[in-house]
């Protein structure tokens, strides 16, 4: 037979295990803050007068794709629903 004698813990163990996971969650965190800062910052000004209009141009073509894909997901949910009538 093969039995393991289980390796005995000591309380110090634990607590430095504890301040180690501490410190890489601590890391994990700062990560992630520093992630979402540089997701959701506001869009520097353009200087050059094209890439504003561009911007804008793209700004609208995404809010105009929106809108058309909501409504032709309204009027299939509604055929659906008709349909089951």
């Amino acid at each position: 037979m093969n039995t393991q004698i289980p390796q005995k813990i000591t309380i110090e163990e634990i607590s430095q295990r504890k301040k180690e996971l501490l410190a890489e969650i601590q890391l994990q965190k700062q990560a992630m803050t520093a992630t979402v800062r540089e997701i959701f910052a506001p869009l520097a000004p353009e200087n050059n007068k094209a890439n504003a209009i561009m911007r804008s141009f793209n700004t609208g073509m995404a809010v105009f794709d929106g809108v058309m894909m909501g409504i032709k997901i309204m009027q299939k949910i509604r055929k659906y629903l008709r349909n089951l009538k």
